[in-house]
């Protein structure tokens, strides 16, 4: 048996070298293999750039790559999380002025559903509330939910996503929590009322309006949006609503006024 010479060995720790270079890489060659297999595949860029950890460059580059290759009516998975989880790494590395322009960027595409672009919006509000830009974050509510020039039918998938964003309860409802907290309560009031106008409203719309107005002591009022809004549901969604206001009532008025309720107990009854 002949001895291993130098070069021999010089050849099997290239060998080694280069077998441990493709180990290292396995999961990243395997995850390119998959790719362009389905370059619309949104589960499989967002596993590229978990294989890039603690390399900012590559993983700025591989979003970039990411959002300008899936196409909305071909994507694989939820599109709006790319963009979501691109501006969320610039903003965890103190670049909230390149995150806002990723979230700019995002609420642009022609996304499929409302309910996708809705959730760019209320991301890209939730990282100014942690930003603790307040007043930035109801703007950007009031923008997603501007009326469009044109009446635009909720779920005409002929006209875009942007143009039917006005009716997304997601938005609505959380413009509303915020302006419960950071608005007036006229303000607050006038948002609630259009979710209400809008007739896009749930049970527990109406029972948080309820809460709201009660919290700052418009009782009546609070009683007068109950049975007002009563008439938008049938049974047995409207069951809570006459739970709330019935309780309520009669927690405030004990049995007088008995006339008044006496009208609204019956489910489809008319109010007056």
């Amino acid at each position: 048996m002949e001895e291993a010479t130098e070069e021999d060995d010089i050849d099997v720790e290239l060998r080694l070298s280069r077998f441990e270079y493709l180990m290292e890489r396995r999961l990243l060659l395997l995850n390119s293999v998959l790719l362009r297999q389905n370059p619309h595949n949104v589960h499989e860029w967002h596993k590229r750039v978990n294989l890039y950890e603690d390399k900012p460059t590559e993983i700025i580059n591989t979003y970039t790559e990411a959002v300008q290759t899936v196409q909305p009516k071909l994507a694989v998975g939820k599109l709006h999380t790319l963009w979501g989880e691109f501006a969320k790494f610039y903003e965890s590395n103190g670049q909230v002025e390149d995150a806002r322009v990723v979230f700019e960027r995002g609420t642009e595409v022609e996304y499929v559903k409302v309910a996708d672009l809705a959730a760019v919006w209320c991301e890209w509000a939730k990282m100014e509330l942690r930003q603790q830009q307040f007043e930035a974050a109801l703007k950007l509510m009031q923008c997603a939910t501007a009326m469009p020039k044109r009446k635009v039918a909720y779920h005409d998938d002929s006209e875009t996503v942007q143009s039917r964003l006005h009716r997304s309860l997601k938005v609505w409802s959380m413009y509303a929590d915020l302006e419960e907290i950071f608005g007036t309560f006229k303000t607050c009031k006038a948002v609630y009322e259009s979710i209400i106008d809008l007739k896009i409203c749930t049970p527990q719309v109406i029972i948080n309006y309820g809460m709201f107005l009660e919290e700052h002591n418009y009782f009546e009022e609070a009683y007068r949006a109950y049975e007002k809004d009563i008439a938008l549901f049938k049974w047995p969604n409207v069951y809570d609503i006459w739970n709330s206001y019935l309780s309520k009532f009669f927690a405030r008025y004990g049995g007088t006024k008995l006339e008044r309720t006496a009208l609204r107990t019956v489910p489809g009854s008319v109010t007056r």
